[in-house]
């Protein structure tokens, strides 16, 4: 009889710790979003993103979803320092931009960002996405 309880008491305790494993809360994702809309409507779109501090390490997805070629550039609010200088994105093509590949071992300036698409005469059709992470290999 002894041994029936011991072996109930270590299988409900077993089954207790296998439930509030499954159902505890996943971790914090390394990755945080920073951007994801649709720019369009004029010939010069401006969209705003922010780069929390710590987590200057940026990949920026940019769709040019319009039949004429468009125009990105990335300018830091606060310093006016470029990060991306007059971006040619194709018709329908997609780049992908990352700040380590531009040689940004430290990571970017935290703050406030002006993403700017410039579709010359035509209208600007585009799409960006993009996130940070506080590790450059994590982007």
């Amino acid at each position: 009889m002894k041994k029936k309880i011991f072996l109930f008491s270590i299988l409900s305790l077993t089954i207790a710790i296998t439930v509030g494993a499954i159902s505890a809360p996943t971790s914090k994702t390394r990755e945080n979003i920073i951007i994801n809309q649709r720019s369009g409507g004029s010939a010069t779109v401006g969209e705003s993103l922010n780069v929390p501090k710590g987590w200057g390490h940026v990949k920026l997805r940019m769709k040019n979803h319009s039949d004429h070629p468009v125009r990105v550039s990335l300018t830091h609010n606060a310093s006016n320092k470029q990060y991306i200088d007059g971006l040619v994105i194709a018709p329908h093509d997609t780049v992908t931009w990352k700040s380590t590949d531009e040689g940004i071992t430290n990571g970017m300036r935290s703050g406030n960002y002006t993403l700017q698409w410039r579709g010359s005469d035509y209208k600007v059709n585009g799409e960006t996405w993009g996130v940070a992470s506080s590790q450059p290999g994590d982007i």
